[in-house]
């Protein structure tokens, strides 16, 4: 992922482009053709931005606002960009600011989402230079505001990559108490799983609670009857022997060569083949599949009561 660092530098402000020679007409020409993307009123960046992931381009926004506003508190997911947590289904349109740490008032416009809860000053840590609410309250103001599967997505990153504790978030639960949403973000909070790995596994889950499919357990290690380590499966109903991959071949797509691919999924298949051997059925899924869930879980659940009736 590109770095903030690296986003700070690709910004450019009206100011400088006049002094390098550039008029008020050039300048939006330029933002019509597509040659400059306009973030807020003075700051702009180069059209290829618009290839960045979409975490990206809202963190060049929210480094815009933050040079415009001289020092906000950000909030929300736009903390979540800065924190590093995932994007996925946030709603980056709007930079999500406090209403403390600027003059301005406090009102929600094309560009700007203000929030208006209070925030405690041990709340507000700073990274990158930026002034931010911490993992712990961005979490919780996620789990308040947005739609519940991202914000267990949320909650299950930051707690996987520890930037908090199943005990840190209660705490800021209990601090959230009265405010709007909070018994969403109890109910959102209650279905996080620290072991979860990526987005895929977070969706799967939920949906396995969804449609009434067994809990299974969550990121397992298998061994052989030799104690030797197989791998560690992203899913396992340990009861009927079934093991769910949520990635499957998808997760060796990411770029690499062709060798390094037909390597990746030589690697996988070899597995797949370890784990039959040892009795276990197997069963990959992709992101793709979640265009349809309905259709996953009746396979899963087709797997499993076929292991059910052996």
């Amino acid at each position: 992922m590109t770095s903030i660092d690296e986003l700070r530098s690709r910004i450019l402000t009206a100011e400088g482009l006049i002094a390098a020679g550039h008029s008020t007409q050039s300048l939006a020409r330029a933002v019509t053709t597509g040659e400059l993307v306009r973030l807020r009123p003075g700051f702009y960046v180069e059209g290829s931005a618009r290839e960045l992931e979409r975490g990206a381009r809202h963190l060049l926004s929210v480094l815009a606002t933050d040079a415009a506003l001289h020092g906000p508190v950000f909030t929300h997911w736009s903390a979540a960009m800065i924190h590093s947590l995932p994007d996925w289904g946030l709603p980056l349109r709007r930079v999500a600011v406090s209403r403390h740490g600027h003059a301005q008032r406090s009102r929600t416009t094309r560009l700007l989402r203000h929030d208006l809860c209070p925030i405690a000053p041990d709340e507000i840590v700073k990274v990158e230079g930026m002034s931010v609410t911490s993992a712990d309250r961005t979490i919780i103001d996620i789990a308040r505001g947005c739609d519940p599967v991202p914000g267990v997505a949320v909650a299950d990153a930051g707690l996987q990559r520890e930037f908090v504790t199943e005990v840190s978030l209660q705490e800021a639960l209990d601090r959230a108490s009265g405010r709007a949403g909070v018994r969403r973000a109890r109910t959102v909070i209650g279905m996080t799983d620290r072991r979860s790995e990526s987005i895929a596994e977070t969706r799967s889950r939920l949906y396995f609670g969804e449609y009434g499919l067994p809990e299974p357990e969550t990121q397992v290690e298998i061994f052989d009857d030799n104690g030797r380590f197989i791998g560690r499966v992203d899913f396992l109903w340990r009861e009927l022997g079934v093991i769910g991959e949520c990635d499957g071949f998808g997760k060796y797509f990411d770029g690499a060569d062709e060798m390094e691919t037909r390597r990746r999924l030589g690697v996988e298949k070899d597995r797949d083949a370890i784990l039959t051997a040892l009795g276990y059925r197997v069963i990959h899924w992709r992101w793709a599949d979640f265009e349809r869930p309905w259709l996953l879980v009746q396979r899963i659940r087709a797997v499993l009561l076929a292991a059910e009736a052996a």
